[in-house]
């Protein structure tokens, strides 16, 4: 009942995104039954892309991830989809995840399907998803890219955060991935401390 009223008070995101091709693309919360729309998105994304999504190899998700990625609260767990107009596709999703015992400290993640990437649709999830995550008293979000993704930096940087580079080890002390760590900027003084840990998704 509680998860019922949650929804109904949430906004419409009625508002859509006119690409250049004229294609319009609307934004609204991810809910339980897009289990099938979030598995065709990630059918559709290219291995690369789901490495720099999920920062390491990604053939499948899971049944119990699929779940994770439609079980949402829209407080803690925020999820938001584009949907192509033309036939209701989900081309992208935008979500912030909280951080434990920390509600006010959340890690943003975004997700466009290859051939609408570099469109405009990466940076209007995130600035949805940062409006939500600051009306649901989140102070500080986080985010982590791989360094190489240049695309990803960027967009980040438009979106008024700032970073720093880490090395990932592995086991044997090879650094085969850097990490490109991103706080927002605006309330960074409102969070005591970076939290240590990051969301699996």
């Amino acid at each position: 009942m509680a998860q019922a009223q949650l929804l109904v008070t949430l906004p419409a995101w009625a508002d859509t995104l006119v690409l250049r091709d004229g294609t319009r693309i609307g934004f609204r919360p991810v809910t339980a039954d897009d289990r099938d729309g979030l598995a065709l998105l990630f059918e559709r994304m290219s291995p690369q892309s789901r490495y720099r999504r999920y920062l390491t190899p990604k053939p499948r998700l899971s049944p119990q991830e699929l779940t994770f990625l439609t079980d949402v609260d829209h407080v803690r767990h925020e999820a938001l989809a584009a949907v192509d107009q033309r036939e209701g596709s989900i081309v992208g999703t935008g979500r912030y995840v909280t951080y434990g015992q920390q509600p006010t400290v959340a890690d943003l993640a975004l997700e466009v399907v290859d051939d609408c990437q570099r469109m405009g649709i990466g940076g209007a999830l995130g600035r949805r998803v940062l409006t939500r995550a600051r009306q649901n008293g989140v102070a500080l979000v986080t985010a982590t890219v791989l360094w190489e993704n240049r695309a990803a930096r960027a967009l980040l940087r438009r979106l008024e955060f700032q970073a720093r580079l880490q090395r990932r080890r592995n086991r044997d002390g090879a650094c085969p991935q850097a990490l490109w760590i991103a706080t927002s900027r605006a309330r960074a003084a409102l969070v005591s401390r970076r939290p240590r840990k990051r969301s699996s998704v």
